[in-house]
């Protein structure tokens, strides 16, 4: 394992270690005339050594590459110091030196080169034990020399101590200007990350303004393919299924219809981490059947886990949670499509229960599949990433779907915690709020009903869309369910058409329209002109909380686009079953 001191070598310390040097050499010299003046040759040559061996320690500097080369010679040069001073001190007297008080220059030397630590420490000590041998000698009999002109020791010692303040002042100096240039280029680093922050905060306010833009132009041709490959698997079964298996045309229109699901599904995905990226503050909680959610997934996923050998388990619940639905509903998809995905053979259950003494809803989906090693608890949630998928099989999805739960979850403030071991199957739980309260009308969305039988064959349905890919599509497959299916391009154009007498069954609109109109004003302005409550959705490509709460406020079914053609034979069934009413005041 590597140490701090192995990595590289920070350019300030480097300085402080160059000029530290240079001040302490030259005072040696300065100091070495001083002592030829006083007659202390001892004095003299050890004063040179010190200032020779400092400069010759100065042209290592450039050599220095690692913490672990300034250490060395940052110590050696401290060595040098104290030597020449201990010596100094020796020759002059001993603990009556004039000099003595130089001998405080190796533990500040430590403090200015290392900072306060354990080499710090270690010359503070050599520094109070040469202070205590110099008291001791005279006790065992040991005097050390006087070899200057004792007659001017009263100059030696003023001088001395002179030039250890000066010293002391330039070494402070020396150590304050390297902090500043520390703290100035510390200060301009900031500014750059600050910088370089806004633009990324900029690219990724850019990149959700982009998804959110894309995906709504993506779902127009998304949702006019869709439309055609609704109408062209309906032609392929009308035919004879002897000419079918002749012509090679059946597996043609499987792969088609199988191409289209999953650009469909994958476009989904896309469209969910869009939504999560262009709402990262927060999100409308309300309450949530959880039931609904539930049965929901059982009509999704019954065939998959039928046709996996799979027993999919889903125990009714009776709680509702505070939570956004779409959200939460999104959450469990992708947690159940993944345990199915990873679960070759065994069940899979989804069940809620009460916590935290009933104040808390713990939703949880089991399996029994291959399990997640301990070491990717973590890593699972990162984007694009899948358990035993290296090659990146499209097949297999984008590696989103955990992702956006957690990010979901989050969002939310629902606690997702995962349990799982190699080999022993996966727990995802997702902890949301109990509530008692209720929605004033709770008796179930109007897309829930698949079982309606009534037919649409012979209704006039009404089509309000200016994408002219997408409503052709749409009005072919109406027209192969046996509608009459008329195509406005404009709200005028089927207010023209209401003038002149006709009368439509059903009117699907798109929400955005041209010249600023919107679907919801089209769909209210053709009620009041016909004097009916006639039956009406929108369909949309946009994924803002502003539109879905439109739809809801106006009491009009929102779908999104690509339209699933299931979802709106339900609709149209069901809504088809009554006349239509006279308008509400």
């Amino acid at each position: 394992m590597s140490r701090p001191e192995d990595g590289a070598l920070d350019p300030k310390k480097l300085r402080l270690l160059s000029h530290f040097g240079s001040a302490v050499a030259l005072s040696s010299l300065l100091y070495a005339g001083f002592n030829w003046l006083m007659g202390f040759f001892p004095g003299i040559l050890l004063m040179v050594g010190n200032g020779v061996l400092l400069m010759v320690n100065q042209l290592w500097l450039p050599r220095l590459r690692t913490q672990v080369h300034y250490n060395r010679l940052a110590m050696a040069q401290t060595t040098i110091c104290f030597a020449a001073v201990v010596g100094v001190t020796y020759f002059s007297g001993g603990v009556q030196s004039p000099v003595i008080v130089w001998i405080a220059l190796a533990p500040i030397a430590a403090t200015l080169l290392f900072g306060f630590t354990a080499k710090t420490i270690f010359w503070l000590t050599m520094t109070l034990a040469a202070v205590a041998a110099f008291g001791w000698m005279p006790s065992v009999g040991v005097h050390p020399p006087v070899q200057y002109n004792g007659e001017l020791t009263h100059l030696f010692f003023s001088n001395s101590l002179f030039g250890f303040v000066l010293l002391l002042f330039v070494l402070t100096q020396i150590f304050e200007s390297t902090k500043n240039q520390a703290l100035q280029e510390s200060e301009s680093r900031n500014r750059e990350l600050r910088v370089a922050n806004d633009r990324v905060e900029a690219a990724y306010v850019a990149k959700s303004r982009f998804l959110a833009a894309a995906s709504h132009d993506l779902r127009q041709p998304a949702h006019a393919l869709g439309m055609f490959v609704a109408r062209l698997s309906q032609i392929h079964a009308e035919r004879n299924p002897e000419t079918l298996e002749r012509d090679g045309s059946a597996a043609l229109v499987q792969g088609v219809t199988a191409s289209a699901t999953a650009l469909q599904e994958l476009l989904d995905v896309l469209f969910d981490y869009s939504r999560l990226e262009s709402n990262p503050s927060g999100s409308t909680l309300r309450p949530v059947n959880v039931n609904d959610i539930f049965e929901q997934l059982r009509l999704l996923f019954a065939n998959t886990a039928a046709s996996k050998g799979l027993h999919l388990r889903i125990r009714p619940t009776s709680l509702w949670v505070m939570s956004d639905p779409v959200l939460l509903q999104r959450i469990l998809l992708n947690l159940v499509s993944n345990a199915l995905e990873y679960t070759p053979r065994g069940t899979v259950l989804v069940t809620c229960r009460t916590s935290a003494g009933g104040s808390q809803a713990s939703i949880q989906v089991w399996d029994s599949g291959i399990g997640i090693d301990q070491s990717l608890h973590q890593t699972v949630f990162e984007e694009f990433f899948q358990v035993e998928n290296p090659e990146r099989d499209r097949a297999k999805g984008l590696g989103l779907g955990l992702s956006m739960v957690d990010r979901s979850c989050r969002l939310l403030g629902h606690p997702l915690v995962l349990r799982s071991q190699l080999g022993c199957g996966t727990r995802f739980t997702v902890t949301a709020t109990a509530t008692p309260l209720r929605p004033a009308n709770s008796g179930g969305s109007a897309t829930e009903d698949l079982s309606a039988t009534a037919d649409v064959q012979g209704a006039n349905i009404w089509l309000i869309e200016d994408n002219i890919l997408g409503g052709q599509a749409l009005q072919g497959l109406l027209q192969s369910w046996g509608c009459r299916a008329s195509l406005f391009d404009s709200a005028e154009q089927a207010h023209r058409a209401a003038l002149v007498g006709e009368q439509p069954d059903f009117i699907i609109s798109d929400f955005r329209l041209p010249h600023n109109q919107n679907g919801i004003g089209a769909i209210i302005s053709l009620r009041n002109l016909l004097q009916r409550d006639i039956p009406a959705c929108l369909i949309t490509g946009d994924l803002e909380e502003d539109v879905k709460h439109q739809a809801h406020q106006a009491g009009l079914v929102l779908l999104k686009k690509p339209l699933q053609p299931a979802k709106l034979r339900s609709l149209l069934r069901r809504s088809l079953k009554a006349p239509a009413s006279e308008p509400t005041p």
